[in-house]
């Protein structure tokens, strides 16, 4: 019987050795995070006068954790969730953290504003200035990472700060599509496209009865999907910018 990643999580932690606290990806996995990779590695902070050993799917550290770091959840030392988005943050490259801080805050609401103090009282960890960087753009309504990643195309780009999940109803007030990122009065819905909700014949059909009620009502969509986001960013950018460039927004 395979174990659900939460499950595996509290396995592990239950057989560590000493006391060890849960951390990183673990860590957010048990605050409701729902991203993170198959093969993830289970991190366990031990204190410095500790013994701790790597095993078949986790990774010991000696640590000195703060107390007003650690939180206790089913039994289990975790790292609070303002500790947890300062290590997932740090995680590169950089639209993998926000991916990562997206989710967590999106099971947790944990302050952003508690964050980015934590930052700034931590100058000079590792990888720091990219968390500085991305803690502004964290939104728990982003719905997957690719769509964090794709708001951070359009920060770096220097468009304007899109709104997310924008519900749009037809002319009876139905609300019948929610826009995953875009901009409300220019009317501009920027899709992304993922294959597990995006890629059979239904769902295309689906997709293309929705956006012609939306071009109907002057929406203008602009879909996303993985190869242009990885090979072809810039066409995004163009296609958006030019977009609000029509609709005198930009």
């Amino acid at each position: 019987m395979l174990l659900s990643a939460r499950e595996r999580v509290v396995a592990t932690a239950s057989r560590a050795r000493g006391e060890s606290v849960v951390a990183g990806v673990a860590a957010s996995i048990l605050h409701g995070s729902l991203w993170f990779d198959a093969e993830f590695k289970i991190e366990l902070l031990h204190p410095i006068s500790g013994a701790s050993r790597h095993g078949t799917g986790r990774i010991t550290h000696r640590f000195q954790v703060a107390p007003t770091d650690v939180i206790e959840l089913d039994g289990i030392l975790v790292t609070t969730p303002v500790r947890t988005a300062f290590d997932v943050g740090r995680i590169t490259p950089d639209w993998r953290g926000l991916g990562h801080l997206d989710a967590l805050h999106r099971a947790t609401r944990f302050s952003v504003a508690d964050l980015c103090r934590y930052v700034e009282w931590h100058a000079g960890w590792r990888h720091i200035r990219q968390l500085r960087a991305i803690a502004p753009l964290i939104d728990g309504a982003a719905e997957s990472p690719p769509e964090s990643w794709l708001r951070l195309l359009m920060f770096r780009g220097g468009l304007p700060t899109p709104e997310l999940q924008i519900e749009v109803a037809d002319e009876s007030g139905h609300v019948f599509a929610r826009a995953d990122i875009g901009y409300r009065e220019e009317k501009v819905d920027i899709e992304y496209d993922g294959e597990e909700f995006h890629g059979l014949p239904w769902q295309r059909a689906r997709d293309a009865r929705r956006d012609a009620k939306l071009k109907a009502l002057g929406w203008k969509v602009i879909r996303v999907d993985a190869e242009r986001l990885r090979e072809r960013p810039w066409t995004i950018l163009t296609e958006i910018e030019t977009a609000l460039h029509r609709r005198r927004a930009y």
